[in-house]
């Protein structure tokens, strides 16, 4: 029987193996005109166009599969140790350390980069792996502990790069490029060292096979058989950061490959771990080199020239998109466990409205001109616009959160997950771009109202049969996600411009408010927060089980149907509003839990008042901190609502 289950999904890698041997043979016909016993002779006998592949397009090709391989296995290996679908190379801040240490050294010490790029990223991605531990620790590296504080150290340090880019925006264009994912080589060198790390990691990983496929029954059950779990989830866990690592380090960030094989993988029904790693790795290696030797084909006959780590999304998410819409439903199991929220509410907590409006009249009346720091009423006629839309925004992503988190249980679910975000930057970033439409203008708004409707519909379409399971309806929100923001990748990294303008929007700024807008929005998020309150009962139910749900009267299709809609209308107003913002939606479910309100009932309001709060004290402080300069409120927010849960999730 196990033949029979595993004979099926081995039929599913032959053909990308053969599209990949196709694509290989074809660009070596295209550059290689010398007898194939020659391709390894002796560098000094070779002209300088054999040379050029001799050291360039093989070591590429095996860095593809290499890179691709390590990217997907990473992943697989976080997703067992996490016991989570959407966790991926990603959770463990990894890439953002790598990026935002390049960004520094750009920015500040030029000259460490000639010491070489690989090193600097390393010394990054080692620094937010240690900084995610340290976070984690004292919670023995329970699961939800780990994916939070890697969530906050990647948006942390995220924040910190979007900065300095905006600041910086010709000194770091060249990581905007290097952040899309390249895989052009010069030599076998890097190639050779990112082998022997893979092999070393590949070993490493066969002495973890054993007590990792124990500890996916549970911690409880693995310490019961005698596994030591804190100690295997720490090896597992770094061992996923160093692959992870060495292929940031060496070839840049490469998107969603991981997420994609990983899941790929995991559709196909291949179950035990040793094979799920191996399979990994092998469709991640396929799928990296197949986009690979199509974007050298693409630039041999056109001259354009793509990142492959953007581009990789282009063909991957809608491989994961098939694949869903194919694969029967399997049940998926998530991290369980929350943190710990007090027993009885925080004295905070009944201090949030009051502290709310302390800082929203500190925001509309306090501020620095150019005689220092006064009180003047004189502001308010100013501020107002944008104090109001920043709390508008902060609340709606913030009741967008609780709705996901409650509805799929999983603490990773955010409004950026449901694709709708991703694909409204799309529209509005294509009508400027393409059809030069002033951002703020209708066009715009237009623009990405139908994007975001059309995201929606795919969303709605591809889960149709599987009643919007809440797991499949994220993996798709992902894919969809990552084509959006491939696109958005690739004319980041073009030079256009205009980029510049769309970068401030996108990090969530709040310069365009005017008193019409401001006053409109914040009618718009009261009605929805009144119309999210009453759902509290569908959310307590759903949050245990759909079957509970189900059995105590709850329609759960149309339930979920009604909640993914409501999550759907709230992202795509407050992306058109402020930018394609996470931080907020991501955390202020978390935070509100945390001062007690743990319930829905008592969360939804709770978290609607941390993040308009949150916001409002970043549209804030990020117009005083570097007078007269201005930070946008979205980046700012990052920097303060990440600086306190980091130090609450320390002290717990």
């Amino acid at each position: 029987m196990v033949n029979l289950f595993f004979r099926r999904p081995s039929l599913w890698f032959i053909l990308p193996a053969l599209l990949c041997l196709a694509g290989s043979l074809w660009i070596l016909r295209l550059q290689w005109h010398l007898p194939p016993t020659q391709l390894f002779a002796a560098a000094d006998s070779l002209p300088l166009d054999a040379l050029a592949v001799q050291q360039n397009t093989l070591p590429r090709m095996a860095m593809a599969l290499l890179a691709g391989g390590s990217t997907a296995a990473a992943t697989t290996l976080m997703q067992q140790v996490m016991r989570n679908p959407l966790a991926a190379d990603s959770t463990l801040a990894v890439g953002s350390g790598a990026q935002a240490a390049l960004v520094l050294a750009t920015v500040f010490a030029p000259a460490l980069l000639l010491h070489g790029t690989p090193l600097i990223a390393l010394t990054g991605s080692l620094a937010a792996l240690a900084a995610v531990f340290f976070l984690s620790a004292r919670r023995d590296l329970v699961p939800l502990t780990v994916i939070l504080s890697g969530l906050v150290v990647s948006l942390y340090l995220g924040a910190v790069t979007g900065i300095l880019m905006l600041f910086f925006s010709e000194e770091t264009r060249g990581v905007m490029q290097w952040g899309a994912g390249s895989l052009v080589q010069d030599s076998w060198h890097d190639t050779l060292h990112m082998l022997w790390r893979t092999t070393a990691a590949a070993v490493l990983c066969l002495l973890l096979l054993k007590p990792l496929s124990v500890m996916g029954l549970g911690d409880t059950q693995a310490e019961a058989l005698g596994i030591p779990v804190k100690k295997v989830r720490l090896a597992a866990l770094a061992l996923a950061a160093f692959l992870s690592a060495n292929v940031v380090a060496y070839v840049g960030m490469m998107g969603f490959t991981g997420l994609a094989a990983a899941a790929a993988v995991r559709q196909a029904g291949i179950r035990t771990l040793r094979a799920r790693l191996a399979a990994s790795f092998v469709c991640g290696g396929l799928l990296l080199l197949f986009t690979d030797n199509a974007l050298v084909l693409l630039k041999h006959y056109t001259a354009a020239d793509l990142p492959a780590g953007s581009v990789t999304a282009l063909i991957g998410a809608p491989l994961l998109l098939w694949l869903m819409a194919k694969a029967p439903s399997r049940p998926v199991q998530t991290a369980s466990g929350h943190i710990a929220a007090t027993l009885c509410a925080s004295p905070l907590l009944r201090l949030l409205p009051l502290l709310s409006a302390v800082i929203l009249l500190f925001a509309l009346f306090a501020g620095r001109d150019d005689n220092g720091f006064t009180f003047d009423s004189v502001f308010f006629t100013f501020r107002y616009p944008r104090v109001l839309l920043a709390a508008a925004t902060g609340c709606i992503l913030a009741l967008v959160g609780v709705l996901l988190q409650r509805l799929t249980q999983n603490p990773m679910a955010g409004p950026e997950l449901l694709g709708i975000s991703s694909g409204t930057a799309l529209g509005a970033m294509a009508a400027m771009l393409l059809f030069g439409i002033a951002s703020g203008s209708i066009g715009f708004w237009l623009a990405g109202v139908l994007s975001a409707l059309l995201s929606l519909g795919v969303l709605m379409f591809l889960n149709r049969k599987n009643g919007l399971q809440p797991e499949k309806v994220l993996l798709t929100g992902m894919a969809l996600a990552a084509l959006s923001d491939a696109v958005i990748r690739i004319w980041t990294a073009s030079g256009d411009f205009r980029i510049q303008q769309l970068l401030i929007w996108m990090s969530g700024s709040t310069y365009q408010a005017t008193p019409q807008s401001a006053l409109s929005v914040s009618a718009f998020a009261l009605l929805l927060t009144a119309a999210t309150l009453p759902l509290h009962r569908w959310l307590g139910l759903l949050s245990l089980d759909h079957t509970v749900a189900q059995a105590a009267g709850v329609n759960v299709a149309r339930a979920r149907t009604a909640l993914i809609l409501l999550s759907a209308v709230l992202t795509a107003s407050a992306t058109l509003l402020i930018g394609p913002l996470s931080f907020i939606g991501l955390l202020a479910p978390h935070l509100a839990f945390l001062l007690g309100a743990r319930r829905p009932k008592q969360q939804l309001p709770a978290a609607a008042l941390i993040g308009a709060a949150v916001m409002t004290a970043a549209d804030w402080l990020g117009r005083q901190m570097l007078y007269p300069y201005e930070i946008p409120a979205g980046l700012t927010a990052t920097l303060i609502g990440g600086a306190y849960f980091m130090a609450v999730m320390r002290k717990m």
